[in-house]
């Protein structure tokens, strides 16, 4: 059996790994994460709408674009990075931020005037609504 000296006020797990953190060798480590932000999407479909649903927690409509162009739907936006104080102590951080981009192809099927796209609740819902089958035409001939 092993007897280790505990040192009081001390944490065994989170000094050794603070002093490696504090080092030079990840003196940019908060922006090495930031550019690791991508947002998670949902899509789905009806019969008359495609659905894309986009997890954008802590963004507001202002932070986001959504543009359409070649048949390419792009989602850009930025998450802001929110500004420490003297009074803050970071202990942990596992909310990314940064920019991001996601683009999707959207097909002959797809009424490009009627894309509709909203933000609640921190989600970004786009609906994309499907062009109308053709009918076939059926005209009745006279028989003379």
């Amino acid at each position: 059996m092993n007897i280790v000296k505990f040192k009081k006020g001390s944490d065994l797990i989170n000094d050794p790994l603070k002093t490696i953190f504090q080092s030079p060798l990840f003196s940019n480590w908060e922006n090495a994460l930031s550019t690791n932000f991508v947002p998670k999407v949902r899509i789905s479909e009806d019969k008359d709408n495609f659905y894309i649903n986009m997890e954008i927690p802590g963004l507001k409509k202002e932070d986001i674009k959504v543009a359409i162009e070649d048949k390419m739907l792009t989602i850009n936006g930025v998450k802001k990075h929110e500004k420490k104080t003297e009074e803050t102590n970071l202990i942990t951080n596992e909310i990314y931020y940064g920019e991001f981009s996601r683009s999707f192809n959207v097909s002959d099927d797809i009424k490009i005037d009627g894309i509709d796209a909203e933000v609640r609740d921190g989600v970004l819902f786009i609906t994309l609504p499907k062009v109308e089958e053709a009918k076939p035409v059926v005209k009745e001939i006279s028989v003379k």
